[in-house]
């Protein structure tokens, strides 16, 4: 993987390699390197195989991370491609003309999180959500108990129990331990 790390830096502008185990590294890219890395990185190694692909929303910094998972099939080895894009200009380039099951997850991540990847075929179909109307629900900034409170009412009839209270009245104080 020392080639490689070297080329990415190289070619790329690649910062922070890392080793997370022997078969599984890690390096940043910025955003707009990303898409021709990745495509040299199918071309030009092992590393051929989309694993996955995800975000995670970073509210403090203002900013997203795409984490794109390259696997070598044969080689049993892993490089996680990060980049981080503006959380307001939630926007990355579409790997599906490299990838084409990068549609399904480019899909989830508009869907979940808001980031949006012009030109992908599927971006604006409902995935999970149906008829969603809300904050994307990934987003750190998404109140979930709000939500709940809003679309979704309490049931008359229903209470909150605490269960070591529940456990209490209904055996005894110890009795769900067989004691008395």
């Amino acid at each position: 993987m020392e080639n490689v790390r070297e080329e990415l830096q190289r070619r790329f502008g690649a910062t922070g390699w890392r080793r997370q185990r022997d078969d599984l590294y890690g390096v940043v890219l910025p955003p707009d390197r990303v898409v021709p890395a990745l495509g040299w990185l199918k071309a030009h190694t092992p590393l051929v195989q989309l694993t996955h692909l995800t975000a995670v929303d970073w509210i403090e910094d203002g900013e997203f991370q795409l984490t794109y998972l390259l696997t070598d099939p044969h080689g049993h080895r892993s490089l996680m491609v990060d980049t981080r894009i503006d959380r307001a200009r939630a926007e990355a380039e579409s790997i599906h003309r490299l990838w084409p099951q990068a549609v399904t997850y480019e899909q989830e991540i508009h869907e979940m999180f808001g980031i949006a990847f012009p030109g992908s075929p599927r971006q604006g179909m409902p995935f999970i959500l149906e008829g969603w109307r809300d904050l994307p629900p990934m987003r750190r900034d998404f109140d979930t108990l709000a939500y709940v409170e809003k679309h979704h009412p309490m049931r008359p009839g229903r209470e909150h129990t605490d269960p070591r209270t529940y456990v209490g009245k209904v055996f005894g104080e110890r009795g769900y331990l067989g004691e008395k």
